[in-house]
């Protein structure tokens, strides 16, 4: 039996006093406890949207799933949902502008709720080869979000035109982060703006955290980046913002 053939068995066997972890969920409560792997480890061209979570009007709870596409599909996709993870990893996952919209490689949440506590997303990225590209961890539109202990690390964006957002863009959303960590994120692209962190439109609260070695072949804001509304990102002070390149903090 292939790997895809076990992620799609595990998926039913992940919670079986809590409820079924189901990939597409629509107008219900999900819960997933316990270890469920997703690996995407198949044929070329096969397609694993039947595994990845697409969650619409749905309240879901995700803890201990592991998300792994192989650079062959998005994470998770969320619309006017509320979503929760904890402890789990998106790792390895892409979308390009030929097959989806290029953004969000880990998650991508539109008027959602959206929280993310003890988790890893690292290693996604979003290639757009005709139009601009966002969000390599995180794209995130009209959400509330909260992060709290987890590690955005080693996401890219790959914009032919613009590229925002190299681990988490936000827009219209309003966001709380403590005790995480941005990091070694990157955008590629004629027109670059916040490596770590992209906010448009935004408000925020960054506490307690690390964003650090984010950078930009040519642009702005290697660590963030705001556009408008600049004066309702706040960065507390046990926050560290340095060594990004090819500067910390920029607005506009």
């Amino acid at each position: 039996m292939g790997r895809l053939e076990q992620a799609a068995q595990l998926k039913y066997r992940s919670a079986p006093t809590r409820g079924r972890y189901r990939p597409k969920a629509e107008g219900s409560c999900v819960v997933a406890v316990g270890r469920v792997v997703i690996v995407g480890a198949g044929p070329a061209g096969a397609s694993l949207g039947y595994l990845l979570p697409q969650i619409e009007s749905t309240s879901v709870y995700l803890s201990g799933l592991e998300i792994r596409s192989n650079g062959r599909a998005r994470a998770i996709s969320a619309c006017d949902s509320s979503i929760a993870l904890q402890e789990c990893v998106l790792a390895g996952n892409r979308v390009d502008d030929v097959h989806t919209e290029g953004w969000g490689a880990g998650m991508l949440c539109i008027r959602s709720s959206v929280r993310v506590q003890k988790s890893l997303i690292a290693g996604n990225n979003v290639q757009a080869s005709a139009r601009s590209a966002s969000g390599g961890a995180l794209n995130l539109v009209n959400c509330t979000v909260e992060i709290a202990g987890s590690s955005i690390q080693a996401n890219a964006v790959y914009g032919s035109v613009e590229a925002r957002g190299g681990g988490i863009y936000c827009e219209g959303s309003h966001v709380r982060m403590w005790r995480s960590r941005v990091t070694d994120n990157a955008l590629y692209g004629r027109k670059c703006e916040g490596a770590g962190i992209y906010f448009k439109d935004s408000s925020a609260r960054l506490g307690g955290s690390v964003i650090t070695g984010n950078g930009i072949a040519d642009g702005r804001g290697g660590g963030i980046f705001v556009r408008g509304h600049s004066e309702q990102v706040v960065v507390d002070r046990d926050t560290v913002v340095r060594r990004n390149y090819p500067d910390d903090f920029a607005t506009e």
